[in-house]
């Protein structure tokens, strides 16, 4: 090859060679497709695993985890899970309502549409199911509203899978009156806990078909705008598709042999980031190809120099999202822990691919791929003053102004969000409120909150009594009833969960009460509720067996685990990216202020975004997942775009002096680095368009930041304190500029 490949500092990497050569590239070539085509099958599968959400949120560990690990293995139906049919005339329901009740219990459990249904039961009859012995299930005057307009019927399960659930609520709706009222003005919601499930999944339903079909058209019209050439646009998402292909395949690998798990939520973001990342990988080689193109007549040879010269930022732009996305796989929550190795699952096949793939493609299509505007050989052509000339010359004469007034947007912005903002409860989780939340609604405004949603308790015999009294007589209770419905099965031994708690309590049967709750239970009241009922709990209970479990426990449990889980991520996810940083310079002094600037923009993001959701699309309650996932794709991808500048720096200092290798850096790669940028902001928007208030929110503020990131820390930023700064950058190196 030429002198491109010759280059000393940075010799060819095997892999690219092999990419480029006549015949391997044909190799390359051929075994991602073999791949691709063998994962398809497997994509599916993944998708039919990440259907059932049933332990998605749950948090390792929990006392609520406990409590349904021990329902499972103690007690004859297992969890239980209810579908709560709310009955509502506005003028008062009429003995013709509780026969419609009835009437629609009766075909239900006929119908045989319910799996593994244990009892279906009406305010005046059991239509189906087994009488426990201990049974004592709330009557008539429970079940009716003081208010004589709200009826509710309970359909109970044992089976608390995510498609079974979806199934049962189908076969409810399809029975009962709509939501919208029969003939007679009726209406019927279908809420509790297996209808809230159900209207989430629905809400997801399609996700991953959407989210793909926006984010390529996105991509490609981004593409095409930025190098006017159709196939040099194909080509990148052709790429990112067969990586995803294979990582979906594998990723099914490793959850069918358990060492992980999959939640519909995981494969969503899975494509964002896939099809985010990725793209800006291929666009780095492909920028870098057809400059090379413009300086070497040779294909194979400008596409090997390309490689060579994108490879180290790549590769550790790769390694600070992996890293990242590894670190998840620390926490409690499991919603987060099982994204962590999926997704860096997929950045690393999307690197192997950016960096094999991609160059086989290009290689074989040479110049043609960037038809009609074919790069033409000029090796001795005199640069051209660009924008990002300007910007690079106005960094380099007022670094210092640049730097305060960046500084202090950015700044100004984080302080917006002092104070945070209360969490999301289940009604504000949906950007159109679906039948379950309006039958809450109905619930919490005729009845006891609580009932849509109740407290599961886990007591041992002798103190169920006591334990019920301290919860539901005790001053300033929010227990408004509770009543035992099962009695475990099986040995008497060291109760379950007892070493869960940190105690050895006594041999006995246990029991589960039903506790219904005088609030609201998805309300941030009621979670707040959760820790002073566990100890009142406890105290009556004087050592024996009592756990409190339940959606409101596991929301409590959930918002913990967040916080534990924080305080540990956040800075173990820093000191990786730090150490990859310093590796990659060789220096430390850089690393941190470059880190110290994403993190700048992160809060910038979040304290914009909590002005924007508050006063502008009135929303001003927050997702309790959004600061860590926020965090996690700002910090690891706005760390990517600083790598990809900084590398070019690193390669202009072995010539310049670092000020001027900090302004030809910047004025070579301003472009390219843009659009990259703008690339995956544009695809992390696409979770915009999803009718998921949490996701709506999560896409809003990365992309945010992702553009605060672009046009702020890396365009101005950064370039502006790696000049004030000069030789300083790079200690301790002591690495001298090499003209030549």
């Amino acid at each position: 090859m030429g002198s491109k490949v010759g280059d000393p500092m940075r010799p060819p990497t095997r892999a690219s060679v092999i990419s480029a050569g006549r015949r391997s590239r044909w190799v390359v070539i051929t075994v991602w497709l073999a791949l691709a085509m063998l994962a398809v099958p497997l994509q599916a599968r993944l998708g039919e695993r990440a259907a059932d959400e049933s332990e998605t949120f749950l948090v390792r560990g929990s006392e609520s985890a406990t409590v349904k690990q021990i329902i499972d293995e103690r007690f004859r139906r297992g969890s239980e899970t209810a579908a709560v049919i709310a009955y509502f005339r506005e003028s008062g329901i009429t003995a013709d309502d509780g026969r419609r009740a009835d009437a629609d219990a009766l075909a239900l459990c006929r119908s045989g549409a319910i799996p593994n249904l244990t009892m279906i039961a009406t305010p005046y009859q059991r239509a189906c199911g087994e009488t426990d012995p201990l049974d004592m299930s709330p009557g008539a005057s429970l079940l009716t509203s003081p208010d004589d307009t709200v009826i509710l019927s309970t359909v109970l399960m044992t089976d608390d899978s995510t498609p079974d659930i979806e199934q049962a609520v189908a076969a409810i709706r399809d029975i009962v009156p709509s939501a919208a009222g029969d003939e007679s003005g009726l209406r019927a919601f279908v809420t509790g806990r297996a209808g809230f499930e159900a209207d989430r999944k629905a809400a997801l339903e399609g996700i991953n078909g959407t989210l793909l079909a926006v984010t390529i058209a996105v991509l490609l019209l981004l593409l095409l705008l930025t190098y006017r050439s159709p196939l040099v646009a194909l080509v990148p998402l052709a790429v990112v598709v067969l990586a995803y292909l294979v990582t979906a395949g594998l990723a099914y690998g490793l959850v069918a042999v358990g060492l992980t798990e999959v939640s519909g939520q995981t494969t969503a973001i899975l494509i964002v980031l896939m099809f985010g990342a990725g793209t800006d990988y291929c666009l780095l080689i492909v920028a870098r190809f057809r400059d090379e193109l413009r300086r070497a007549r040779d294909v194979e040879e400008a596409m090997v120099a390309a490689a060579q010269r994108t490879a180290p930022a790549i590769f550790s732009a790769g390694a600070i999202v992996v890293g990242a996305m590894l670190v998840l796989a620390l926490a409690d929550f499991n919603a987060m822990r099982e994204m962590g190795p999926i997704l860096a699952l997929g950045v690393a096949i999307m690197v192997c691919a950016g960096l094999t793939l991609l160059p086989a493609v290009l290689t074989t299509l040479g110049r043609r791929a960037f038809w009609p505007a074919v790069p033409r050989l000029e090796p001795e052509s005199a640069p051209a003053v660009t924008f990002w000339g300007r910007v690079a010359g106005l960094v380099h004469a007022r670094p210092g102004v640049i730097a305060a007034a960046v500084t202090a947007l950015l700044a100004a912005g984080a302080l917006a969000g002092i104070g945070g903002r209360p969490a999301l409860d289940f009604s504000e989780s949906f950007r159109e409120a679906p039948d379950s939340v309006r039958g809450q609604q109905v619930i919490r405004d005729h009845f006891i909150p609580g009932r849509a949603a109740p407290l599961r308790i886990v007591v041992a015999q002798e103190v169920g009594g006591k334990v019920q009294s301290a919860l539901t007589q005790g001053p300033h209770t929010p227990v408004a009833d509770m009543h035992a419905v099962a009695r475990s099965v099986g040995a008497d031994g060291d109760s379950p969960g007892a070493e869960a708690q940190g105690q050895r309590r006594s041999a006995t049967d246990l029991l589960i009460f039903d506790a219904d709750l005088r609030m609201d239970p998805f309300s941030e009241q009621a979670t707040d509720a959760v820790p002073v009922l566990r100890e009142v709990a406890e105290r009556a209970a004087d050592g024996h067996t009592v756990l409190i479990g339940g959606t409101v426990a596991e929301n409590y449990d959930a918002r913990q685990a967040l916080e534990r889980d924080t305080r540990l991520i956040v800075p173990v996810g820093l000191a990786l990216i730090l150490v990859v940083l310093a590796v990659l310079l060789r220096a430390v002094v850089m690393p941190l202020y470059v880190i110290a600037t994403v993190i700048l923009s992160f809060g910038f993001a979040l304290g914009v975004g909590s002005l924007i959701f508050t006063h502008i699309l009135g929303q001003p309650a927050s997702d309790p997942n959004l600061p860590m996932y926020a965090f996690i794709f700002l910090v690891a991808l706005g760390v990517d775009y600083n790598v990809f500048l900084l590398s070019r720096i690193s390669e202009r200092r072995r010539q310049h002096e670092t000020r001027r290798a900090v302004t030809e850096a910047l004025e070579r790669t301003g472009g390219v680095i843009t659009s990259a940028g703008l690339v995956l902001a544009a695809t992390f928007a696409t979770l915009m368009v999803l009718p998921m208030e949490a996701l709506f929110q999560i896409g809003f503020v990365v992309t945010l930041g992702l553009l605060a990131d672009t046009f702020l820390v890396r365009a101005l930023l950064v370039p502006a304190l790696a000049v004030m700064l000069g030789e300083r950058n790079w200690w301790p190196s002591r690495q001298t500029a090499t003209p030549g």
